[in-house]
């Protein structure tokens, strides 16, 4: 949003006796010995600008951005963190599939879902699902290492997430949102297995070009609800 600011002159004793009457605030530019210049964001009355300035007001995500010092790090309000130990696990936050899982979860996702994490990594899309306020969440992986990043990433960040090693075969019940980063070769193996682990959405991603999102799109048989790329790779959401 732009606003306009109004520069004036006056000598000083007219400035006084004005700022004296004036209710709102005035910025002083200039004082000098012989005039005042100030600036006011409505015009004055009886009194021609020297000049008539546009102002743009930075909104609060642009005017407070997220201060690092050393090991501290200070975050405006509505910034949701999550923190992942750099282990040998899979899942930083920094690849391409893992931001668009993330982007797309906090689109499609409602609060108070429950929530499941194939092939969860560290566990970073299963403790953001729940920084975004699901309900129960659970995260799984056949790597015992990546179990443990899990379970270590959500005690330190004091998330209640179920990490369990395990396939989705191994799972009985159905969630309200599906979330699984993997391979186009595990899709290939899982995704009639992941069809039936989810009863609203699921998040698809870790396809990479034009050739995988082609194969993969003829594995699931039906047309997602949205597909988003970012650098090459692809994300999938299919709704029931």
């Amino acid at each position: 949003m732009d606003y306009k600011k109004y520069v004036y002159k006056l000598p000083p004793e007219e400035f006084y006796l004005l700022l004296a009457e004036q209710e709102k605030g005035v910025e002083v530019l200039w004082e000098g010995e012989s005039f005042v210049e100030f600036a006011l964001y409505e015009p004055l009355e009886g009194l021609e600008p020297l000049q008539v300035l546009k102002v743009e007001v930075l909104p609060p995500e642009r005017a407070f951005r997220p201060v690092r010092v050393k090991n501290l790090m200070v975050l405006p309000e509505g910034i949701k963190p999550v923190v992942v130990r750099q282990g040998v696990a899979f899942g930083t936050g920094l690849h391409a599939t893992t931001r668009l899982c993330l982007s797309l979860l906090q689109d499609f996702m409602e609060e108070g879902w429950s929530l499941l994490d194939v092939g969860t990594g560290t566990g970073i899309l299963a403790m953001a699902g729940k920084r975004l306020g699901a309900g129960r969440v659970v995260a799984i992986d056949p790597d015992p290492q990546a179990v443990e990043e899990c379970r270590h990433n959500s005690r330190e960040n004091c998330l209640q997430v179920e990490c369990l090693q395990a396939k989705p075969e191994d799972i009985s019940e159905s969630f309200d949102l599906l979330l699984a980063n993997l391979e186009l070769e595990i899709f290939k193996e899982e995704l009639h297995r992941l069809e039936r682990l989810f009863k609203k959405v699921a998040i698809f991603s870790g396809i990479y070009g034009r050739g995988e999102l082609e194969h993969f799109l003829k594995l699931l048989g039906r047309k997602p609800a949205k597909i988003k790329s970012l650098e090459g790779w692809y994300g999938l959401v299919v709704s029931k």
